[in-house]
């Protein structure tokens, strides 16, 4: 191993929040230098139309901008910036693409669902404390990717279009939805989890994304930081229990719940929806949430000069 060190920035440009990784690696340790998501929304819509939305576009573009130079004045040695399931799905995702590589001076790469599964599984195997779950569950704005590491070396990956945005652009549009929405989108769900295969007995697993930093929030009553969650157990009782809770209520009343992150409200009931129909399909009582997702496999896979075995924050 040598002693080379690399200065890093990756942004996972998602269906509803750009996250941004600025990061030095010393040898096998990595100093994480800023780490946050901000929010764009920039799926809205496309589920139904095909199309990315002129204003949503604006909006991505500002925060884009911004990103930009607190990358410029990090002065980091490479830049990659990657897209998922929003911009593999728009009609028109040249109209963002185009000017979002300018701005970033470096080509957007659109992973497929497949890739996007293989890089959230590396930052799994490699990061999660978990003892060796089999699964690993994504669920981002546009799409949910469920990865079976029975066998780690080549694990089979499906990514289906149930990301928390696109089921409430297209199945859950109300705050409450009436109970024939609710009907059919718990259906719905199901015959697209069809595609994976259940397994024989009860199994572990790691989960990311922003619906595990809601769901503990919405148990504490308060913001928690979503990198004091690592490990953190996300059980099937509770999420019944929370799920339950938030059905009945208005958009307005979920975005004053205590704990209810900003950005959240509006994706939260068909989030915990989706969580709970993977949790059931995969026979999971619980899962064990973890921080290091798609942008840490992205630099383990494309920046990283050496084997990673510390995060330093």
């Amino acid at each position: 191993m040598t002693n080379s060190s690399l200065r890093g920035a990756v942004l996972d440009l998602g269906s509803n929040t750009f996250k941004l990784l600025l990061a030095e690696q010393f040898g096998s340790t990595l100093r994480i230098h800023h780490e946050k998501a901000y929010p764009v929304r920039l799926g809205e819509a496309v589920a139904k139309t095909g199309q990315l939305q002129p204003v949503t576009c604006r909006r991505a573009l500002r925060v884009l901008a911004h990103l930009q130079r607190k990358i410029l004045a990090f002065r980091p040695d490479r830049t990659v910036a990657v897209a998922t399931g929003t911009l593999r799905r728009a009609k028109n995702a040249k109209s963002f693409l185009l000017p979002a590589s300018k701005i970033l001076r470096t080509p957007v790469r659109i992973l497929s669902g497949h890739e996007e599964g293989r890089l959230i599984a590396l930052a799994a195997r490699t990061l999660s404390h978990a003892p060796n779950p089999r699964f690993h569950i994504d669920l981002g704005g546009g799409s949910l990717e469920v990865i079976d590491s029975l066998r780690p070396h080549h694990p089979r990956i499906v990514s289906l279009n149930l990301g928390c945005v696109a089921v409430r652009d297209t199945l859950l549009p109300q705050h409450p939805p009436s109970p024939d929405q609710w009907e059919r989108a718990i259906g719905t769900i199901r015959r697209s989890l069809n595609k994976i295969p259940a397994p024989a007995r009860k199994t572990h697993a790691t989960f990311s994304g922003g619906t595990g930093h809601a769901y503990a929030c919405l148990l504490q009553g308060k913001n928690l930081k979503a990198r004091k969650l690592e490990g953190f157990p996300l059980t099937r009782t509770r999420l019944e229990t929370l799920l339950l809770r938030v059905l009945p209520l208005s958009l307005r009343q979920l975005q004053v719940l205590p704990g209810m992150p900003s950005d959240r409200a509006s994706v939260a009931l068909p989030a915990f929806l989706v969580l709970r129909e993977v949790m059931e399909k995969l026979k999971l009582s619980f899962v064990r949430l973890t921080t290091h997702g798609l942008r840490y496999g992205v630099w383990l896979d494309r920046l990283a000069p050496n084997p990673l075995t510390k995060i330093l924050r």
